[in-house]
């Protein structure tokens, strides 16, 4: 007898008695008798729940005593026809128990109260059975004695399984390359089909469906070992027939092209296939890819968004690890066009790095999870032309950063740093000269002109200077903007003024050449003139001085006179 749950049994009479019309009822008194006994359960399940002819499944039965005595148990399961128990397959709570059968009975043993017992055995499917469908359950034989020294025995059966046996069978396995994925990278996604049936398979087609920012690559599919570039995974990649027993092996490559919302991505492929006629599909098992986005934030800054030719600037770069792992990393592209670096000034971490330049770059070491380097480090502006012509210096700095995935590979990227500008103020003083006619002849006279031009963005003061002439050669009448100025030695020049941003000065004179007896040099054959502007300005109360040089002018000269 198995006790209720309350573990409890009320027990009242009653007496029901008639005087002439009158009737009533009488109760006794109430009797509370507890009960004792064991409250068994056997849970049965089996894996798995598919099988084809020749195919082991796994029973697991679960005892449970729920009740108030332990119980002596032995437990019997007599396998349908077409299952065949396969000897010393049974397992209690771990342990083997050799020569041990369901059919004949497995000793249990004692099942003490709020305690649960685990037994496993396999069988081997046969045979068909009828219906292509096997049910079974586990009968429970067990026995407690009670307080006054009786033995109680009884049964309790298990819950019923069923399992379906099928005459096809295709087993599906999915793997990938690695667990792991960061963008740009390239995966492969491997595929073995197997037919375990005893019917061919037909139309055996492998869709794949990809997660967010994956795409295939093209020409990639692979076949038991033979490269078909001509499938394209997006439509599906065609096996055909696959026959019983065969085995069918798939590669596709996979790049990941953009970064998933999601840090896990779920792969899983879905074979469809026909057998005798009828469509069928079979799901991959799924696989997880873990995506990474190792991200370093590089921002720069400048002390200076405005300077001019021959400052110093000093650069400021701060490193940030974002990321959830380390790093190993290193600063490159640190020296802006235009400029020089400055001898051991790089800090980092406010500690100076001697005798370190620029051209390898700077390395920083490991970056931790989650960490900041700040680097800093100065730079001298150069006179050069491109600094003059774009009136700018442009820096933007990159980190090249190495990491080692979880499955071994080391991966190298960069990031970018912020651009930072600094308007170069400078005048830009430009000169051109030119001469009419292009030639010296004895006893003529040819015109120069000289413009000088100041194309920067600061004014400044210009004085201009010329190359000598030959003796014979005569200076006449030096003029600037048209007005006649006392002279143009070769030692004072000519004093232009203060020139503007955008002013144009214009400086024009005469060369009279005079007979030959006054040109000492009969070899002479050609003049060359040319021009240098000296100039001055200010910037933040500094005196900067500089000097620019003109188009060089040789002129010819004939000295036979007719």
């Amino acid at each position: 007898m198995t006790p209720a749950h309350n573990f409890k049994l009320l027990n009242q009479t009653l007496v029901r008695f008639r005087s002439g019309a009158y009737e009533s009822v009488a109760y006794s008194n109430t009797v509370l008798t507890p009960l004792v006994g064991p409250i068994l359960t056997a849970q049965k399940s089996a894996a798995p729940s598919k099988l084809i002819l020749n195919q082991t499944v796994t029973f697991t039965i679960v005892i449970g005593n729920t009740g108030n005595r332990s119980a002596n148990v032995t437990l019997v399961d007599v396998l349908p026809t077409g299952l065949s128990f396969i000897p010393n397959s049974v397992l209690l709570d771990g342990a083997p128990l050799p020569g041990a059968s369901p059919a004949s009975g497995i000793l249990i043993g004692s099942v003490p109260v709020g305690s649960t017992v685990q037994l496993i055995f396999q069988a081997i499917v046969i045979s068909f059975p009828p219906a292509n469908i096997f049910q079974n359950e586990a009968t429970l034989n067990y026995s407690f004695t009670t307080q006054d020294g009786r033995v109680v025995s009884d049964t309790v059966q298990s819950n019923r399984i069923t399992l379906e046996v099928v005459p096809f069978l295709l087993n599906v396995h999915a793997r990938l390359s690695t667990p792991v994925t960061f963008l740009g990278d390239v995966i492969f996604y491997d595929l073995v089909l197997h037919n375990e049936g005893l019917l061919p398979m037909e139309n055996v087609v492998i869709r794949l469906p990809l997660p967010e920012g994956f795409t295939f690559i093209p020409g990639s599919v692979v076949i038991d070992g033979v490269l078909v570039p001509w499938i394209d995974p997006n439509n599906g990649i065609v096996i055909g027939y696959l026959a019983p027993g065969a085995t069918v092996t798939v590669r596709v490559g996979i790049r990941l092209a953009q970064m998933p919302l999601d840090s896990e991505v779920t792969f899983q492929a879905i074979v469809d296939y026909t057998v005798n006629g009828t469509s069928y599909s079979t799901l991959a098992n799924l696989l997880v890819l873990s995506v990474i986005t190792p991200t370093l934030t590089v921002n720069l800054a400048v002390n200076h968004s405005q300077d001019t030719i021959g400052s110093t600037l000093t650069y400021t770069t701060t490193v940030t690890n974002d990321s959830s792992f380390a790093v190993d990393a290193q600063l490159t592209n640190l020296l802006p066009p235009g400029t020089v670096f400055v001898p051991n000034s790089i800090v980092i971490g406010g500690v100076p790095r001697q005798g370190t330049s620029l051209g390898p770059g700077i390395s920083l070491g490991t970056l931790l999870a989650g960490s900041s380097t700040v680097v800093s480090y100065q730079v001298v502006v150069q006179k050069l032309q491109a600094v003059i012509e774009y009136g700018q210096i442009i820096n933007q700095v990159q980190v090249d950063y190495t990491y080692r995935l979880s499955d071994g590979r080391v991966v190298k990227q960069n990031a970018l740093s912020n651009s930072v500008v600094t308007v170069i103020l400078a005048p830009k003083i430009k000169v051109t000269a030119t001469a009419q006619p292009m030639y010296y002849e004895v006893e003529e006279s040819v015109a120069f002109t000289i413009l000088v031009q100041n194309t920067g963005n600061l004014s400044a003061e210009v004085t201009l200077f010329r190359t000598g002439n030959p003796q014979g050669f005569y200076l006449l009448d030096p003029q600037v903007d048209d007005i006649r100025v006392l002279g143009f030695t070769l030692e004072e020049g000519v004093y232009l003024g203060l020139l503007s941003p955008g002013a144009t000065v214009r400086v024009t004179y005469w060369i009279y050449v005079s007979d030959s007896e006054e040109i000492q040099d009969e070899t002479l054959t050609q003049v060359i003139s040319r021009y240098i502007a000296r100039y001055h300005y200010y910037y933040e109360d500094t005196l900067y001085s500089d000097e620019s040089l003109s188009n060089e002018l040789v002129l010819p000269l004939d000295q036979n006179i007719e």
